[in-house]
């Protein structure tokens, strides 16, 4: 029987055969706001909570050889491709947006159980007015150490949803006790959904109905119907993209999402990402993404073990999405190409997943 390892577009910052993994993990509350079109009122309105309620954006960062946790040296804040600036009080001094983030040099955060001192963006005001009404985005980069050498990360981002209130709006955060990791053969965590009303989370949910599903290249696999769902190695070919669908007497009315990495498996998927700068695909450039698989003990590079990877690609809504020359959202290749022109079409944002047998 064929082993399987899975990766995506989101691994970063190949140094020295060392790679990171990391993700910005948002606590508190979602990064979602609405507005009431013709007013002032937004929901939930950021300015009026305690300011140790409103979202902070925290970076989670792995050696994916060990799965150790990583503290970065240094971190350059951007929203929307902006770089932020703070004053002596940690309050983003950015033109146009002072006063809207909280710059935080040691957050104490919980990954796995254990405490870490982690630089962190508090949201301070709303964030609405600042982008025109469309979908922000909040990124992080950075230096860390590693082995005693600065290593580069670029580009660790997450979406700041703003829409239209239509009043009862909801939203799903997940939480797992291990930081979304597993490092043992045999290992599993539990993932817990949280569901928000308006920015408020609900603490009584009956008469809400989950459904986990495992989403992979090959399509996705329904998992439990529970508020929480355990996830062990068994179900982590290296990168596990799961989602929880809720629905409210039948009907979904949101998703929550996770990503579980297993750093137990001999081998990961070390995506690269060649032709542009960071994860931005600007106009007149092609990004090329090839896949190769990574040998976990030394950080060896296998490009023999995988001859060719299984792709799936999303569009910046989640839709399934046909690359230029191809036939269907999932398709097998060594590498495959996307240029500009592929990212209006697919409204900006790409999502891609790879899978390969050996």
């Amino acid at each position: 029987m064929s082993n399987q390892i899975q990766g995506n577009f989101g691994l970063i910052a190949l140094m020295d055969g060392t790679t990171i993994n990391g993700f910005l993990r948002v606590e508190n509350c979602p990064l979602v706001q609405r507005y009431n079109t013709g007013t002032d009122q937004f929901v939930p309105d950021f300015e009026t909570m305690a300011e140790n309620s409103r979202p902070v954006a925290v970076p989670v960062l792995r050696d994916s050889a060990t799965g150790a946790v990583l503290t970065p040296q240094t971190v350059k804040w951007m929203y929307n491709g902006v770089e932020l600036t703070f004053g002596d009080d940690g309050l983003s001094t950015t033109d146009g947006m002072e006063g809207v983030f909280k710059r935080i040099d040691a957050y104490p955060a919980s990954v796995g159980g254990q405490s870490y001192s982690l630089p962190a963006l508090r949201v301070m005001k709303n964030l609405v007015p600042l982008s025109g009404y469309d979908n922000d985005r909040l990124s992080l980069s950075g230096t860390i150490e590693v082995g005693g050498q600065s290593v580069p990360f670029n580009e660790l981002g997450t979406d700041v949803t703003i829409q239209e209130s239509t009043g009862n709006q909801y939203d799903a955060l997940i939480t797992n006790d291990k930081g979304s990791a597993l490092t043992a053969d045999g290992e599993s965590l539990t993932e817990t959904v949280h569901v928000y009303k308006d920015g408020v989370e609900v603490t009584d949910t009956s008469g809400f109905t989950f459904q986990w599903v495992k989403e992979t290249g090959e399509g996705e696999v329904n998992l439990g119907t529970a508020k929480t769902q355990a996830i062990s190695t068994d179900d982590v070919d290296n990168v596990l993209k799961l989602r929880c669908d809720v629905y409210r007497d039948g009907s979904k009315v949101t998703s929550g999402f996770d990503e579980v990495t297993d750093f137990s498996d001999p081998y990961y998927v070390n995506v690269k990402i060649t032709g542009i700068t960071g994860n931005a695909v600007r106009s007149g450039q092609t990004a090329t993404i090839t896949p190769v698989a990574v040998r976990r003990s030394s950080g060896e590079e296998v490009p023999s073990l995988v001859s060719e990877w299984t792709f799936t690609l999303n569009d910046n809504e989640g839709a399934d999405f046909i690359l230029s020359g191809k036939e269907s959202a999932t398709f097998t290749a060594a590498s495959c190409q996307v240029t500009y022109a592929d990212m209006t079409r697919a409204k900006m944002g790409l999502t891609g997943y790879v899978s390969g047998s050996f």
